[in-house]
């Protein structure tokens, strides 16, 4: 049996695609360890895994992202992406190198997976050890190809030579203007550690370059004659149903209601309910279709505070595993994760969002014709009310979102990934390329 250390930030979207494969690899036998910080251990415990504290936490226990980096809040749109890039990610890289070699002196792993946050310390420690790594992602893909256009812009591909020659113009403009100022971030960054920057830059270090496994499918991603061979899409990596998860009082209330269920999220990091929750409860107040608004947890609004019309229940959270097989239409900010889970259920959607990735997934949702892509953060009544009419009216967007449900389910999830991650164990325990491969064995 082999010994896997997992990594990744402390924030849910980033934690969540890789509970159900460390759970798998734990069933299978397999010793797990995971680095993240303190605020999940009980999550990574129950997944199997012996925590490892991450001693350079960005504690998000009670704090929004706003609170937890002063001047966050006053940016917006590419400049909020460029203030991300620089203060939550290319900053926090030596610290997680340091903590990484640590855990690696006293656990002895034989691989290493991490999400991209961690890829760019995975690489270093990769240099330093020969200890191979996989990353897990937790977004669209990020790295560059010829097929598409630059990260973060939220440009649907182009075929042929005219696509081919906007995407070079692009990318170059982009290399020039905003991740310029990123990519000075991350080679200074480099230098403080004394490390070379990674081929591409920024972007590309979540490329491991032993396997890169992909919560998707490429019915969901854009085409890429490019696909570096090692990445993998391993469908949908979605979290098991709370064992003993309470269900609201009104549940059966609500599957004997012959209305349409539409199930609108806030997510977890763009909170404020007056982007998305109350829009959306003004759009359906009159509706004839039932309304069930989640506020995102422990940093959403209190239900108590938002205007709930008749045909609405409004919660802090109701278990997605036991309510998505009864959603109609799903309206959501665009959280990754949560577009999968409608996915894996067959449920077309209305996606509204425009800040940090949203804009990349919106064009996603439009391009893959799951569902009606908005792109902005504070969406209109009306707008939503037309959206969700024709997600519910349509039959295209279910009979898509139903083709992607079977892609998903084919692609074989965690257990896939699971066996990926083994056969990069052997190849490497085989090859002897990793400093401790073999060693737990």
């Amino acid at each position: 049996m082999a010994r896997f250390l997992f990594a990744s930030a402390p924030a849910d979207g980033h934690i969540a695609p890789m509970l159900p494969i460390a759970r798998e690899l734990h069933a299978r036998g397999h010793e797990i360890a995971w680095m993240t910080g303190r605020n999940y251990r009980e999550r990574v415990e129950a997944a199997g895994a012996c925590f490892c504290a991450m001693t350079d936490d960005v504690d998000l226990v009670g704090a929004t992202l706003d609170e937890r980096f002063p001047g966050r809040a006053e940016t917006k749109g590419l400049a909020r992406f460029k203030f991300d890039m620089r203060e939550v990610f290319i900053a926090r890289v030596p610290g997680q190198v340091a903590d990484l070699e640590a855990h690696v002196a006293r656990w002895g792993p034989d691989v290493l997976v991490v999400e991209p946050a961690l890829s760019g310390a995975a690489t270093v420690l990769h240099e330093r050890t020969g200890l191979p790594w996989a990353t897990v992602g937790i977004t669209a893909l990020t790295f560059p190809s010829a097929d598409t256009a630059p990260f973060g812009l939220g440009l649907a591909p182009m075929r042929g030579p005219l696509g081919r020659l906007r995407n070079r113009v692009l990318n170059a403009l982009i290399d020039l203007t905003l991740f310029r100022a990123i990519d000075r971030d991350y080679r200074a960054m480099c230098a403080t550690i004394a490390t070379e920057p990674a081929p591409g830059g920024l972007f590309a270090s979540a490329l491991s370059p032993f396997l890169y496994l992909h919560p998707s499918v490429p019915s969901f991603e854009y085409p890429r004659r490019d696909l570096p061979e090692q990445v993998r899409f391993v469908g949908a990596s979605l979290p098991a149903a709370p064992a003993g998860a309470e269900l609201p009082a009104w549940w059966d209330e609500m599957l004997a209601d012959e209305r349409p269920v539409v199930l609108v999220t806030q997510g977890t990091v763009a909170t404020d309910p007056e982007e998305l929750l109350v829009p959306t409860l003004q759009a359906l107040a009159g509706e004839p279709v039932q309304v069930i608004a989640v506020t995102g947890g422990a940093h959403g609004a209190d239900p108590a505070d938002l205007p709930a019309p008749a045909n609405a229940r409004v919660e802090r959270y109701v278990p997605f595993a036991a309510l998505m097989p009864h959603v109609d239409a799903y309206v959501t900010n665009g959280g990754y994760g949560g577009l999968h889970f409608a996915l894996a259920h067959g449920v077309p959607m209305v996606v509204a969002g425009a800040t940090e990735e949203k804009p990349e997934l919106v064009a996603r949702v439009r391009w893959s014709g799951v569902g009606v892509g908005m792109r902005t953060q504070r969406a209109e009544p009306a707008k939503l009310r037309a959206a969700v009419r024709r997600v519910l009216g349509e039959p295209a967007f279910r009979d898509r979102a139903r083709a992607l449900q079977a892609d998903l389910a084919a692609a074989g999830g965690p257990a896939a990934a699971a066996g990926m991650l083994e056969e990069l164990y052997e190849t490497e325990a085989t090859a002897g390329s990793g400093v401790l491969a073999g060693a737990s064995s």
